[in-house]
């Protein structure tokens, strides 16, 4: 990564633009997660996903990019994944993507991640493996037998791939519930010497409108007694900057998200809708996952984001966030509203660099 990579980064967090963008490009899913936030979309059987040709144009009059998510549904069940990549770079100057996957397309995983890393001059590539589980544990909460050899596969794959490029980054993602919060500390001890090459083990609360509504019953000390013993299983290893970096911002996080679940007050002002936005797979747009409100489609203005912004009924949504009308505990919520407030550089780096 260059000087010049470096300083698109900084262009980015000096814009006013949501250079921070969250992506859902596919309603499309090949797992019955029972702790899906997203279930309905996936389950509906009226898909209405934006085309390749959509994306360009809303990729076209968006700005720039610091931070693109890449999500669903599973987004490698979209064949132009790597295309999708490849506009952001292009229009949007776009340094970090990352992509979570259920890893149930291992071969189709590693060829489409190897094809964004030539095409893409990126700074750092994330691709986040879920797991929340070992072995059959995994398979019932994931809803598809066979899925946790499907996540080994996926991981030796790109392990190869990561030994090639030093821009790639690999992180296991777990979901923390009811269903599985007796065994976390089994499967936090797993993956440290099944997964030896990943950059950071991240786990992250249920929420929102889970399939399995019973799975949301955890509480804040159980949250924050899971991601102590995750702490002291999850040292990075990593020499990669960025990597560090997000290992930082996920420690930050934590303590916030555990603050925001025993308190239900935010800790630092929210920027969710100012410098972080949520486009669905049918083009709607949101402040955020925690809100089910949308503040207009982009199909309906002409792909244009930032018309969509300006427009009435965004302006009192996100004047609602910003005077704390709403509290939640979603992570890349409090990632954004760090990274976006230059008064919180210094813990940031401080905690790259000596509590990483």
């Amino acid at each position: 990564m260059g000087l010049n990579n470096w300083i698109s980064v900084a262009r980015s967090l000096l814009t006013n633009a949501p250079s921070y963008l969250i992506f859902q490009v596919t309603s499309k899913c090949n797992s019955r997660c029972l702790t899906c936030f997203n279930w309905k979309r996936i389950d509906s059987p009226e898909k209405n996903d934006l085309t390749l040709d959509e994306i360009e144009k809303i990729s076209e009059n968006y700005g720039r990019v610091l931070q693109l998510t890449l999500g669903g549904g599973e987004p490698f069940l979209r064949d132009d994944i790597a295309d999708i990549c490849l506009l952001f770079d292009k229009n949007n100057s776009v340094q970090h993507i990352t992509i979570a996957t259920n890893c149930l397309l291992p071969h189709k995983i590693k060829k489409v991640v190897e094809n964004i890393l030539l095409r893409c001059n990126l700074n750092y590539l994330k691709i986040g493996l879920s797991l929340d589980g070992i072995g059959e544990e995994h398979d019932r909460l994931r809803g598809v037998p066979g899925n946790y050899k499907k996540v080994l596969e996926t991981y030796s794959y790109l392990t190869e791939t990561k030994r090639k490029h030093s821009n790639l980054g690999l992180d296991i993602s777990s979901v923390l519930s009811a269903l599985n919060k007796d065994s976390i500390h089994t499967t936090i001890d797993t993956v440290k010497w099944q997964f030896p090459e990943i950059d950071k083990h991240a786990v992250v609360a249920v929420r929102g409108d889970a399939r399995e509504k019973a799975s949301k019953d955890i509480d804040a000390e159980c949250y924050m007694n899971t991601l102590n013993y995750l702490k002291q299983a999850n040292a990075t290893k990593s020499k990669n900057l960025v990597a560090r970096i997000f290992k930082a911002l996920f420690n930050i996080n934590s303590e916030m998200v555990y603050g925001q679940l025993k308190t239900g007050r935010l800790s630092i002002p929210c920027l969710a809708g100012q410098r972080l936005i949520v486009i669905t797979p049918d083009g709607e747009v949101y402040p955020c996952e925690g809100l089910d409100q949308s503040i207009g489609n982009l199909r309906e203005f002409r792909y244009q984001m930032q018309t969509v912004l300006e427009s009435e009924r965004a302006q009192k949504l996100i004047k609602f966030i910003r005077e704390r009308g709403c509290s939640c505990s979603w992570e890349c919520a409090f990632h954004a509203s760090l990274v976006f407030n230059v008064k919180h550089y210094p813990k940031i780096l401080y905690r790259t660099f000596f509590q990483n």
